[in-house]
């Protein structure tokens, strides 16, 4: 069924977008189409918001209802705040448009209420307050029309660039955004209330033991703050050589202020209210920069911002990465970009405003480098688009932005060196082969409403990483929308972003269900780059996720607004049925990506030997060898460590680190020493072993070289063969509580 409503959608958008093509074929000048025309609704003593609900008739030739309309909104919005009307602008003359009558009767009479002076830099209005019709015979540039789909294009004259771009001020805040914020974390905690419903004994466990992972990462950073330790580096785990947490995912810029948090509840609640976090702060700041600066129906606005918030990538990375959930600081960070264009800004305020944008950027730097890496790669297509068609302006942001820079480098530069050259660096990074395949850009998430459950198994590197699967009616709708409002500065913007980073997702190989396709790669332009040569490629769809956002939200917007009659088939389409066939629209094309709450299982108890506090008599200054140690697939003995209080550290365990080979090679974990990579060997083969003479020598000196205080064998599915196999290397166990163990301080 979903596939018949997806190619009736298609149809009606095919039809709309021919209507809206036909839109922008100009015509000589022709006298008034005369007929029985419908009443505007505008009453006798109008008010601002009497405008929203103004019907115009269509003509054969008429205003362009677009830019119409958006000179409305723009008046309604300067009369309601008391502040000086837009000046009319100069309006071609297009196909099937407003009635030019109607228009001119409906500025003249808003022109007559008790208006504010106009500015003495407005240019003045035009006789009897009509939008005046561009001469068809002058020079026009079709191919770079004002764009008046964008508020910032509202009083432009169209078909000529401004000398700079227009700056609208960003709309206010309002009662209702705040419902729209409680709606949002409503959301999200429907979404992780399995983990919330189980915060000590539930884990993730699609994301493997990356929670776990992070949770020892919000672990590190109370305990350093409780020691007043360095907190860029913890020797909680790879004892005692350590990791270096900004060379991590470690989110420092939110484990540090929650540290409290962490040492009052335990990491496991500062992890699920990092990802409630996430999901509900990332979809309630885009709505706000949807709202404030595209000025759109808050409606509209609301979809875009639960679409970049509860997108397929997001849910997936909720499985366990809140690095990349944490992505809240990117919408305030454009919002500050784009303020910069403010007219009039003393050389104070601009070096104010580039502060601030320097200290938003240093704290995403401190959540998340590579969300802010990819951001800063959207920003960067958006943003020459928009200075192309005269949008931005460059020059008067590059101050603000230059201050901004000198604060982040101030700020960010000590820790930028110990990340890259400090303890336990690493220059560079070995990742598997981590493209899209193409059937992945259309293809179904695992955790969306309907969805069968190995939908994406072949298609992604795993379940944290299902970085696209935006389904086929969400590509249609974005085809048909970019069609239809093609006029769209914005539009343009949000398409080319779709495109460029989806594109750049599919990496060296571009193939369709794991066949090569004979179609040119865009990766290699820039996997050699200094730092994307760290980047997974499937991780490029992430920045796609605003860009479809965007053309819902202008698509909607169209639609809501209730004056708005586009012109179909030589016929007026009604407010209602396009809003009808809108919605109808983005309900088809939401549908395969609504997420369905995140998977939770049961992680291994905390053995009672660690809970009842008997480790204690065990552990001086030294360290605990779990058998075996945990890794990227067994990270119990972080639980340990948690329940604990941090009070002793690991031997190895899960992180990025050199690889010890001297050069500047990253890899995931430790290098293993020949003690726990027997252990390894032996849990990957079910099979006990008996160590030699000259193992047990080697085995004991590893162990002194991890300073290694007691051994400790959990209970565990495959103790049976883990016990004989280090009994031959330390002798006989012994049972304490619920563990086995070994004494093994002696040897240090």
């Amino acid at each position: 069924m979903i596939w018949v409503v997806s190619a009736l959608v298609v149809i009606a958008l095919g039809v709309v977008s021919r209507a809206a093509l036909r839109q922008q074929v100009s015509l000589d000048a022709l006298p008034n189409a005369v007929g029985s025309t419908p009443a505007t609704g505008l009453p006798e003593h109008p008010q601002p918001s009497d405008l929203d609900t103004i019907r115009f008739a269509t003509a054969l030739r008429g205003y362009d209802p677009l830019a119409v309309d958006r000179h409305l909104d723009a008046v309604r919005d300067a009369w309601a705040a008391g502040e000086d009307r837009p000046a009319t602008p100069a309006l071609e003359v297009v196909l099937r448009g407003y009635r030019m009558d109607q228009v001119d009767e409906v500025l003249a009479a808003v022109s007559t209420q008790d208006a504010a002076a106009p500015a003495a830099n407005q240019a003045p209005a035009v006789s009897s307050g009509a939008l005046v019709a561009a001469d068809p015979t002058g020079p026009t540039n079709p191919t770079d029309p004002a764009d008046p789909a964008d508020p910032a294009d509202a009083g432009a004259p169209t078909g000529a660039r401004p000398e700079r771009p227009a700056y609208r001020p960003p709309a206010p805040w309002r009662r209702p955004d705040l419902l729209v914020v409680i709606g949002y974390g409503l959301a999200a905690f429907w979404l992780l209330s399995r983990l919330f419903g189980d915060l000590r004994g539930g884990y993730l466990s699609q994301g493997v033991q990356d929670q776990q992972a992070f949770e020892w990462y919000f672990g590190a950073a109370a305990h350093a703050l409780a020691t007043a330790s360095n907190p860029l580096i913890s020797d909680l785990q790879n004892f005692p050589a350590g990791v270096n947490l900004l060379a991590n995912a470690s989110v420092l810029g939110l484990s540090v202020p929650l540290a409290p948090l962490t040492l009052l509840a335990g990491p496991h609640l500062t992890f699920a209210l990092v990802e409630w976090l996430g999901f509900a702060a990332t979809a309630s700041c885009w709505y706000a920069l949807f709202v404030r600066r595209l000025h759109v129906h808050r409606a509209a606005a609301v979809v875009g911002g639960a679409l970049v918030g509860f997108s397929p990538a997001m849910v997936s990375h909720g499985n366990g990465h809140p690095n990349f959930l944490a992505q809240f600081l990117v919408p305030v960070i454009i919002d500050r970009l784009l303020d910069l264009q403010r007219p009039g800004r003393s050389r104070r305020a601009t070096i104010r405003a580039g502060i601030v944008l320097g200290l938003l950027v240093t704290w995403q730097l401190w959540m998340g480098e590579e969300a802010l890496l990819l951001a800063a790669v959207g920003i960067a297509i958006v943003g020459i688009v928009g200075t192309l068609h005269g949008r931005l302006d460059v020059v008067r942001m590059l101050p603000g932005v230059l201050v901004g820079v000198a604060t982040t480098v101030v700020l960010f530069g000590f820790p930028l060196w110990w990340q890259f050259a400090g303890p336990q660096s690493y220059t560079s990074m070995w990742n598997p082969i981590a493209n899209n395949d193409l059937a992945a850009l259309w293809g179904r998430a695992t955790r969306t409403w309907g969805s069968d459950p190995w939908a994406s198994a072949g298609l992604s590197m795993n379940r944290t990483e299902e970085n696209a699967f935006f389904g086929i009616p969400l590509w249609l709708f974005a085809i048909g929308a970019t069609a239809v409002l093609w006029r769209s500065v914005v539009v343009r913007a949000a398409a080319l972003l779709v495109l460029v980073t989806s594109w750049l997702s599919l990496g060296s190989e571009i193939t369709l269900d794991h066949h090569s396709v004979p179609l040119p790669p865009l990766w290699p332009l820039v996997s050699r780059l200094p730092l994307f040569d760290s980047l997974l490629a499937t991780r490029f769809t992430l920045i796609a996720v605003p860009g479809f956002a965007v053309l819902l939200v202008v698509a909607l917007d169209r639609a809501l607004t209730p004056r708005r009659a586009y012109a179909v088939a030589g016929r007026s389409l009604h407010p209602q049925l396009h809003l009808v066939v809108t919605v109808t629209a983005v309900a088809v094309a939401l549908a395969p990506v609504v997420p369905t709450r995140l998977w939770v299982d049961q992680r291994p108890p905390v053995p009672v030997f660690f809970t009842s506090g008997s480790w204690e008599k065990y552990v001086d200054d030294g360290s605990v060898f779990a058998v075996p140690p945990p890794d990227i697939i067994d990270m119990r003995a972080v639980d340990w460590q948690a329940t604990a209080g941090w009070r002793f550290p690991l031997v190895e365990g899960y992180f990025l680190g050199p690889d010890g080979s001297g050069s500047g090679t990253g890899m995931r974990g430790a290098p293993r020493r020949g003690f726990s990579q027997w252990l390894a060997e032996i849990v990957q083969n079910g099979v006990a072993r008996q160590a030699t003479s000259e193992q047990v020598s080697h085995f004991r000196d590893d162990l002194a070289v991890w300073q290694v205080d007691v051994v400790v064998l959990p209970p565990r599915d495959d103790r049976a063969i883990l016990q004989p196999s280090v009994a031959s290397v330390l002798g006989e166990p012994t049972a304490v509580d619920d563990v086995l163990l070994w004494d093994v301080r002696g040897l240090r």
